[in-house]
């Protein structure tokens, strides 16, 4: 049987690596489809490491890496709005 805390942490550290991934895809316009996928897909992984942490680990740590997996995810759907954005005026 798997334990909350393997899979507490397994989600922490997949929604860095997905969210460094998602980040990395604005290096060039052409990777934008595949970032947004990587963003949505890292969303949802650091949704569920922030819902373990307040469920089961809110005592323990402070900040979760889901945080950071949110905030690394969220960089490919910024440049996007902000391209369409320049573009548009």
């Amino acid at each position: 049987m798997i334990s909350h805390r393997f899979v507490y942490k397994a989600l922490g550290y997949l929604s860095i690596l997905i969210g460094i991934f998602a980040a990395l895809s604005i290096y060039k316009i052409q990777f934008a489809f595949y970032g947004i996928a990587l963003g949505i897909l890292g969303f949802i992984i650091s949704g569920l490491n922030i819902f373990l942490n307040v469920k089961y680990y809110y005592e323990e740590e402070k900040y979760p890496k889901g945080y950071i997996g949110m905030v690394l995810s969220s960089l490919p759907v910024l440049f996007m709005l902000f391209v369409i954005m320049k573009h548009r005026h």
